[in-house]
């Protein structure tokens, strides 16, 4: 895996349009379990909550939706990013959807499938709003939590 680069802080730091193109692979595997639903919806489901807990629990260095930007970028020579950010907030937008996910298997597996496949269309709706505006509502909320944090401690 190449050097990744950082802030002074130790911070990964990502090129933008990584969590755009990651929310669109995501949009298309949610989608396609939404339709096909069965034994192959839940194993689509189940493998986006294992690239969500990858991203999420180890970093986005680790993300199997950001190493194929990461080559695809590289491949198509798409150049140095127009715009950085540091990987918290979409970190922890993958976390977000992880949690999600989470609930829907465990709803899959008690039976209750109608409440999984409603699970899964929150993450779809959310995944396919940062895809098509670039609007990503787990960042938002990262920080909303920032503000409130930094308000609590009188900075």
């Amino acid at each position: 895996m190449r050097n990744l680069p950082m802030d002074e802080t130790g911070a990964l730091i990502i090129d933008r349009r990584g969590p755009r193109f990651g929310a669109a692979v995501t949009t298309a595997v949610l989608a396609v379990a939404v339709v096909v639903q069965g034994p192959v919806g839940i194993a689509l489901v189940a493998w986006q909550t294992v690239a969500f807990a990858l991203g999420s629990l180890l970093g986005l260095r680790w993300s199997p939706y950001g190493n194929l930007f990461r080559y695809l970028k590289r491949r198509l020579d798409l150049g140095p990013p127009p715009e950085t950010e540091p990987e918290g907030p979409p970190r922890f937008a993958q976390t977000c959807g992880l949690v999600v996910l989470l609930l829907a298997d465990g709803s899959f597996l008690a039976g209750a499938t109608t409440a999984g496949w409603v699970l899964v269309g929150v993450v779809l709706v959310l995944s396919t709003l940062l895809a098509t505006t670039g609007l990503c509502i787990g960042c938002e909320l990262h920080a909303l939590g920032s503000r409130l944090r930094a308000r609590r401690s009188g900075a």
